[in-house]
């Protein structure tokens, strides 16, 4: 048994089917032979899956870890068993065939002769104000698919980080969010199946309008006095604005005194104001202080969308910034709803 293989039994069809389908396709087809690609993904023992599919496309993978998450002895040890180079992010340079990036953080290191794919929302911002961009730049985040792991995957390991940092019940806490984006919105998903009393914080109208729908409180975030009010009463309070410093800069620290505080952002939300110890692991993003930040089964179709742009921008080679193609977006979402049965209905109750 390989060591990838060893993982594949980890992650069985039942939790993975795109990966095991991926695997199978690629080892059979090389799609990707003689090409080298830099992956910067969170490394994690569910991605060893997604780049064992890149080595049987028969692609030359050369890894390394986004600088918001801790190296894993345990999966870089993985990696050189299967004879997969790791490199650091700082020291990760050079030209590739395909840039595999999130957040963007090979964009000023690393050079793509073919094309870049983009997982993240973060990412895609930088990716798009190229104006000089020589290969097509395919963005995962632009996607109706990505809201599996962005909104259900990332608000349920948001959860659990929450409840296992902590080490207190939930049931019946005032959680106070601020952000109703993707992240928001599932954070809220879940929060709300062990309490009533969740307030959310935005100042969108068109976001506020929904918030409400859902049957949360929602406060505008123009409305300082309401907010204060919110803060001071709640338990447990949750950033997922996507903005550095915000609470700092917007709110008085002694407001937060005796709270649960904790950052789902990839920016520290809470800044300069906050020591890192006043807040769940340490200001970064709290899902990823756990072994798994987000489970399998909301990983397993963006990391296949993510290799699979690779064949999109093979296909459609137009320079420049856009979504993954919309044909693989609903086909993707389809067969993971039925695979892990879910209706269409309920997934656009929640995004």
């Amino acid at each position: 048994m390989t060591n990838f293989q060893y993982f594949f039994e980890q992650y069985p069809v039942n939790s993975a089917p795109f990966m095991h389908k991926m695997l199978e396709d690629y080892q059979f087809r090389k799609p990707f032979a003689g090409m080298t690609i830099a992956h910067n993904v969170p490394l994690t023992r569910t991605t060893l899956l997604k780049i064992a599919c890149l080595k049987a496309s028969g692609a030359s993978v050369t890894v390394t870890n986004p600088s918001f998450i801790k190296d894993s002895t345990q999966c870089i040890d993985a990696l050189s068993r299967e004879g997969i180079q790791f490199t650091p992010l700082h020291s990760l340079k050079g030209s590739f065939d395909f840039l595999l990036d999130c957040g963007a953080e090979l964009i000023e290191q690393c050079q793509a002769t073919q094309g870049i794919v983009e997982l993240t929302r973060t990412g895609a911002i930088r990716y798009e104000q190229l104006s000089d961009s020589q290969v097509p730049i395919v963005s995962v985040d632009d996607t109706r698919l990505k809201s599996l792991e962005t909104c259900l995957g990332t608000g349920e390991g948001v959860y659990r980080a929450v409840t296992e940092l902590s080490s207190e019940a939930i049931e019946n806490k005032r959680i106070l969010i601020f952000g109703f984006g993707k992240v928001g919105t599932g954070i809220a998903y879940y929060f709300s199946q062990k309490t009533d009393h969740i307030s959310v914080v935005d100042m969108l109208p068109e976001r506020l309008s929904i918030i409400e729908s859902r049957g949360y409180r929602a406060i505008s975030a123009e409305l300082p006095k309401q907010v204060e009010q919110a803060i001071k009463q709640a338990d447990v309070i949750i950033t997922a604005t996507g903005i550095k410093d915000i609470l700092s800069h917007s709110y008085e620290h002694e407001w937060f005194t005796g709270k649960i505080l904790a950052n789902a952002g990839a920016e520290d939300e809470f800044g300069f104001k906050f020591s890192d110890n006043e807040v769940l692991a340490d200001k970064k993003p709290v899902n990823f202080a756990l072994d798994e930040p987000t489970l399998m089964p909301f990983l397993d179709p963006i990391f296949y969308a993510h290799n699979l742009a690779i064949e999109d921008a093979l296909s459609n080679q137009t320079a420049g910034f856009r979504a993954l193609a919309k044909a693989h977006d609903q086909a993707i979402i389809k067969t993971w709803a039925q695979h892990h049965q879910w209706t269409i209905d309920q997934l656009n109750d929640i995004f």
